[in-house]
């Protein structure tokens, strides 16, 4: 492959390995857990299991940053997925009654999944 492909991004990517939830349906009430293997500023390729059949708009919950996306699932390759981001939330800040049960999780659980200091 040459890096033709690389130059038809909109944003470069950067590898990564996050720990994600997406969310989705009424209330947001499914949900399937996976890493982002690489990430942009306009959006994310990540692996989730191709058991969980993904809508064309989710919810994507990334931990490390303490954000939640509305995004948009691009392409879908077996256990890989290609979402590009609509808006960001800051779930450190008030958020609109919808994303209620995505920030509880993320209290729950982003401590925990955050990598350790020093």
């Amino acid at each position: 492959m040459t890096g033709d492909y690389a130059e038809r991004r909109a944003h470069p990517r950067t590898p990564v390995n996050a720990p994600a939830r997406l969310f989705w349906g009424p209330k947001l009430a499914h949900w399937a857990d996976g890493m982002i293997t690489d990430l942009s500023k306009g959006g994310v390729k990540l692996e989730v299991s191709s058991v969980y059949v993904l809508p064309r708009r989710l919810v994507l919950l990334h931990y490390r940053e303490d954000a939640a996306y509305e995004a948009i699932l691009r392409w879908r390759r077996w256990d890989t997925a290609g979402v590009s981001f609509e808006a960001r939330h800051d779930l450190s800040q008030p958020v609109d009654t919808w994303l209620a049960e995505v920030q509880s999780v993320w209290r729950s659980l982003a401590a925990s999944l955050k990598p350790a200091a020093g």
